[in-house]
C-alpha cells in the first residue's frame, strides 16, 4: 500500500486526484458531491484489499465484479469497463485508462527517493584521471577508474564500480553494486537496478590446442546502452567479441536476464524476467518477450514480435508475428499441438481398449 503521509491534505483529496488524471466523478444517488471531492485519500490498494480511505483501480472486467464489495473510498475505473449495478453505491472516478491514471497517482504518492547528496562521498575512490560532473551524486564506496566519465545529474549509489574508460551519461541512476566494465557506454536517463553487470566477458570457449582443456576466447568489444533504458536487478549484459552488444533506446529489461555477446536489441523492447538471449541474435524494435524464454544464437527476430512466456526459440521470426511453445512456432500452431497432446491420454485409453478386446469370431 502506498503511503500518503508525505503529501499535503489538499493534494490527497479526491477532487485533486480527479483533476490530476482528468476523471469525472460518478457519485452515489443523493450523495454530497462537494463532500466527496473534499474526501482525503489515505492510501492506494488493490480492489480486494482496500480499506476505508483507500483509492483503488479497475482497468478491466476481471476485477469489475469485486467493486460492490470493496471498502475503498473510491474506485478509478476505465471508461470501457462495465461495472455491476451494485457499483452504483460506490464513488467511481471514470478515466480513459485506469492504468495510466494509476501511474500518475502512484507518482504523486511515491515517497521521495533518498539519494546520496550532490558531490562525492568521502569513502568513494575516484581516479585522478576520471571525469565526474560536479552535479553528480557519488555514494559511499563507489569506485570510478582511470579515464571513466560520469555526466551531469547522474546518481551512483553505494558500491557501484565503474571500470576504466567507461562512460555514464546524464541523469542516470545506478543502484547499489552495479558494475560497468571497461569501455562500455551508458546513455542518458538510464536506470540500472542493484547488481546489474554491464560488459562481462561473453561465454565463448573452444577446445584447447593440445586437446587437454578448454580455452577462453577473448572478448575485446563493449556494451552500448542507449538512452532511457531500464534494466532490472542482477541482469547481465556480455560485451561483444569484436564490436558492441547494443541495447536500444527505451528498452526495458526485467530482473535476472542474460544478454549474450554481440546481441542487438532494438528500441522499446520489453523483456520479462529469467529470459536468456544467446550471442549475436538481433531483436527488432517494439518486441515483447515473455518471462523465462530461451533464445538461441544468431537468430533474427523481426519488429513488433511477441514471444510467449517459457518459449524456446530456435529459428528466425518475421515482423509482427506471435510465437510460443517449445520449440517455439507460430502461436496458433503451438496451441493446436497443445490441444492435441492433452487428448493423448484418452486416445491411449481407447486404443488400449481396442487392442485388448478379443476379436469377434
Amino acid at each position: 500500500m502506498a503511503d500518503a503521509s508525505a503529501l499535503t491534505a489538499e493534494a490527497r483529496t479526491l477532487g485533486a486526484l480527479a483533476e490530476l488524471v482528468g476523471a469525472s466523478i460518478e457519485a452515489p444517488a443523493g450523495a454530497d458531491l462537494e463532500a466527496i471531492r473534499a474526501s482525503i485519500v489515505t492510501g492506494l490498494e488493490t480492489v480486494d484489499r482496500a480499506k476505508p480511505g483507500d483509492l483503488t483501480f479497475v482497468g478491466n472486467g476481471k476485477f469489475a465484479k469485486l467493486v460492490p464489495a470493496t471498502q475503498a473510498l473510491a474506485v478509478v475505473a476505465s471508461a470501457d469497463v462495465e461495472l455491476p449495478p451494485e457499483a452504483a453505491l460506490r464513488t467511481i472516478l471514470r478515466v480513459k485508462s485506469a492504468d495510466h491514471a494509476m501511474m500518475a497517482i502512484l507518482d504523486r504518492f511515491a515517497p521521495t527517493e533518498n539519494l546520496p547528496p550532490v558531490g562525492v562521498d568521502p569513502t568513494a575512490r575516484i581516479h585522478p584521471e576520471a571525469k565526474v560532473d560536479p552535479t553528480a551524486r557519488i555514494g559511499a564506496g563507489v569506485v570510478v577508474a582511470r579515464g571513466a566519465s560520469i555526466s551531469e545529474g547522474t546518481t551512483l549509489f553505494s558500491g557501484v564500480s565503474i571500470y576504466e574508460h567507461a562512460t555514464v551519461g546524464a541523469k542516470c541512476v545506478l543502484h547499489s553494486n552495479v558494475v560497468i566494465r571497461e569501455r562500455c557506454v551508458i546513455g542518458s536517463r538510464v536506470i540500472l537496478a542493484s547488481g546489474v553487470a554491464i560488459g562481462t566477458d561473453g561465454f565463448g570457449y573452444r577446445p584447447s590446442a593440445d586437446g587437454r582443456g578448454i580455452a577462453k576466447i577473448p572478448h575485446i568489444g563493449n556494451v552500448v546502452v542507449e538512452d532511457d533504458v531500464e534494466i532490472g536487478a542482477n541482469t547481465c549484459v556480455d560485451r561483444g567479441k569484436f564490436g558492441a552488444t547494443r541495447i536500444g533506446a527505451g528498452t526495458k529489461i526485467d530482473n535476472l536476464c542474460q544478454i549474450g555477446h554481440n546481441v542487438e536489441i532494438g528500441r522499446c523492447v520489453v523483456m520479462s524476467g529469467l529470459t536468456g538471449v544467446a550471442g549475436s541474435t538481433r531483436i527488432g524494435d517494439g518486441c515483447r518477450i515473455g518471462g523465462g524464454c530461451g533464445i538461441a544464437d544468431h537468430l533474427v527476430i523481426g519488429r513488433g514480435v511477441s514471444l510467449a512466456a517459457r518459449s524456446g526459440l530456435m529459428s528466425d521470426i518475421p515482423d509482427g508475428e506471435t510465437w510460443g511453445g517449445f520449440p517455439a512456432q507460430e502461436l496458433r500452431s503451438a496451441l493446436r499441438e497443445i490441444a492435441l497432446i492433452r487428448k493423448l491420454p484418452e486416445w491411449h485409453r481407447q486404443l488400449k481398449h481396442l487392442l485388448e478386446t478379443p476379436k469377434a469370431r
